[in-house]
Formats: structure tokens, sequence, C-alpha cells
């Protein structure tokens, strides 16, 4: 297989935000979802306390990884945002053609425990087995991460940057 990371689908989602789903050169996908800078999360890393941001108090753990829960603030992207393996990227994803570059992105990975890579990729992981995340998959936890970059930012009038 190629060494390259491929580029498999780029697309404004249903929450109006860019999507972009890549097959990194080891066959795991990650997924992203990019804001403009008219964004209150714009230019934020995904581990950074921002007042806009309140964790839902009375939701589950979800598809978040434990660690920020346990360690972190209850006002960080990584820990609001309900997406597979949690949030684990922010910032310019490079050369994407469709999407305009201006665009601040958050990301997740789908090579966690439990994650396969496509057949015909070396296994890299230390744990046998998993899933293959398809494309179908990546793309609606896109479309869930889009949603909530857009439903859950509260309106502030100090919102650290």
């Amino acid at each position: 297989m190629s060494n390259q990371r491929k580029v498999e689908r780029c697309w404004k989602t249903k929450a109006g935000l860019w999507g972009c789903v890549i097959l990194t050169d080891m066959g795991h996908r990650c997924g992203y979802v990019g804001v403009s800078d008219s964004h209150a999360l714009y230019g934020v890393d995904y581990s950074q306390e921002v007042d806009c941001l309140n964790f839902p108090g009375d939701e589950p753990v979800g598809k978040r990884g434990i660690i920020p829960l346990l360690a972190g603030s209850r006002r960080t992207p990584d820990v609001v945002f309900d997406v597979h393996g949690g949030l684990t990227f922010s910032g310019p994803i490079g050369d994407v053609e469709t999407a305009p570059k201006s665009l601040w992105f958050f990301g997740f990975d789908c090579a966690h425990h439990g994650d396969a890579p496509e057949p015909g990729y070396s296994n890299h992981s230390i744990f046998s087995g998993g899933v293959v995340r398809s494309l179908d998959y990546v793309v609606g936890e896109c479309e869930s991460l889009a949603a909530q970059l857009v439903t859950r930012i509260r309106n502030t009038d100090t919102t650290e940057r």
C-alpha cells in the first residue's frame, strides 16, 4: 500500500461545517471537522480550557477518552465533544484541495484499542483483533462532531482564545 495519506471524503456537513475523512498511511481513518475564524473555538487547542464550553452534567462518558474526563477540566473540547476515542487533534490539516485552507480543524482517529487498520495494511497496534472503522462510520462521527460544534457553544463575552 501507499505510504501517503488519502483524502477519502471532504464535504459540507449537515451543520454547515466542513468535514474530512483521511485514510492514514497505516490504514486507520481519521475524521476532521473545520470551523471558520468566526467560530468561538477557532485557534483553540483541543485540550485548552474555554469559557464557552461546559460538559453536560447528565451525559454519560460516551465515546470520549476516559483520561481527559478524569484528569481535565469540564470546559475543554476533548471533554465536551463526544466522538470516537475523543478529540486527538486541533489545527490546520494541510493540503486538502476541496476544503478552505483557512479552517481550524478538530479531529479524532480510529487507531485506538478495539480499532483495526484496513485490510492490506500492516497492523502496527499492540492490540490484536479490532474493528475496521468504515468510511461511513467516520463520516457519521464527523456529522455528529459538527452538530456538537454548533450546539455546545454558549454565548459569552469572556471566551478565552
